[in-house]
């Protein structure tokens, strides 16, 4: 059966590859989806175009849809995930003369978010008339700002006095960055790479070394839209899933480069580099980007209470808010069953994800079989509470 056009919004990301192979490979069209994609140039604008309908379903920051639920930096109307698109994927970049500064400070290697917080502190004590630094992140909702201020935490600067964060697009991170208006991003892959092989700055810490494999990105989309187009939503989950199913095989990310890259215009090497888990000046990491792998698509509650965490410690929470209501209404497993047992993708057979738990590899129990599952810690040894 065909439905009517449905158009699906993305931000140009490497992370939106599971929108643009779901074009590119059919998989939308073998469940009968007619699906128009439309780049938006920002998160706030993605949200509103989902929010007020221009939008059917949207690649989203994670925590969007939890934001939108309950008003928190957007109108107040709700927004479900019953599908996790991406783990992982974005990058703690600096300048140049940042970078200068912190290798002068005693930062021998890029990666370990622990020894770069510590030429940073050095840093601090030393130089103090440098600071504050400015940081710019994608929203204020975002993993991306969540994890930005978890890392200036761990590195005992005060995130008033000594942080000004700031919020740019993810397209305009670079330039931003060239022209000295910040000091250093937080944003989702190919920026990274993109500001190092323009010669313009240093990827330093990535969101994994940071959190382990923590949902990212997540098709979101009204909740009354879901209620009343039941069978559309299961469609545009299927077709996902069997994306993120396709991606995760390493030759056919080499594959899907090409059209990664157009769709977001910017060099094919800069989103190779970012799928092949090679960001210049990082070490190697085959976890970079997750898209279907570890149970990577379920919607997990304990990810979602996470998150909810984060907005706390930002002061963004709601007074009387009921984290664990909150995050049940939005982050949707139910709908994610009902997808995966049509296409044989992984069936967790409860909510125990091992968040903050695992330092390696681990076997998941699944309603057919045992899962393989990835690290799960946090840099600093976190854990949810």
């Amino acid at each position: 059966m065909k439905h009517d056009e449905i158009s699906l919004g993305y931000v140009a990301l490497v992370d939106c590859a599971p929108l643009i192979v779901a074009q590119e490979l059919g998989f939308f069209d073998r469940e009968g989806l007619r699906v128009r994609l439309q780049r938006e140039p920002s998160w706030a604008s993605l949200r509103d175009h989902l929010l007020f309908g221009d939008l059917v379903a949207a690649h989203a920051l994670a925590p969007l849809p939890m934001a939108a639920t309950l008003g928190v930096a957007s109108p107040k109307i709700p927004v479900i995930a019953g599908l996790v698109l991406s783990l992982n994927g974005n990058t703690i970049t600096v300048s140049n003369a940042l970078h200068n500064l912190l290798l002068q400070a005693g930062m021998h290697s890029a990666g370990d978010p622990l020894a770069v917080g510590s030429a940073l502190q050095r840093l601090r004590r030393e130089a103090p008339a440098r600071f504050p630094l400015r940081f710019a992140v994608v929203s204020p909702v975002s993993n991306h700002h969540y994890q930005l201020r978890h890392w200036l935490r761990s590195t005992g600067l005060d995130q008033e006095a000594d942080a000004q964060i700031v919020v740019v697009p993810p397209r305009y991170m670079v330039d931003a960055l060239r022209n000295d208006e910040i000091d250093a991003f937080c944003v989702g892959e190919p920026w990274g790479s993109l500001a190092a092989m323009e010669g313009v700055g240093h990827p330093v810490v990535s969101s994994y070394a940071l959190w382990n494999n923590v949902m990212e990105k997540v098709l979101a989309v009204r909740e009354d839209w879901s209620a009343r187009e039941p069978e559309q939503h299961q469609a545009l989950l299927r077709a996902l899933l069997a994306a993120g199913r396709w991606l995760d095989q390493d030759a056919q990310r080499l594959q899907a480069a090409p059209w990664i890259a157009q769709a977001i215009e910017v060099p094919v090497a800069a989103v190779s580099a970012a799928l092949g888990g090679a960001v210049p000046g990082l070490p190697a990491q085959a976890d970079f980007h997750v898209f279907h792998r570890y149970a990577a698509q379920y919607p997990w509650l304990e990810h979602g209470l996470w998150l909810a965490q984060q907005m706390q410690h930002c002061g963004q929470w709601p007074a009387g808010a009921v984290p664990e209501a909150v995050v049940a209404q939005v982050y949707r497993g139910d709908l994610y069953r009902e997808a995966a047992a049509a296409v044989d993708a992984p069936l967790p057979i409860n909510e125990d994800s091992g968040l903050g738990s695992h330092a390696s590899g681990w076997k998941l129990a699944g309603r057919e079989r045992d899962i393989p599952m990835g690290a799960t810690q946090f840099f600093d040894g976190s854990r949810l509470s």
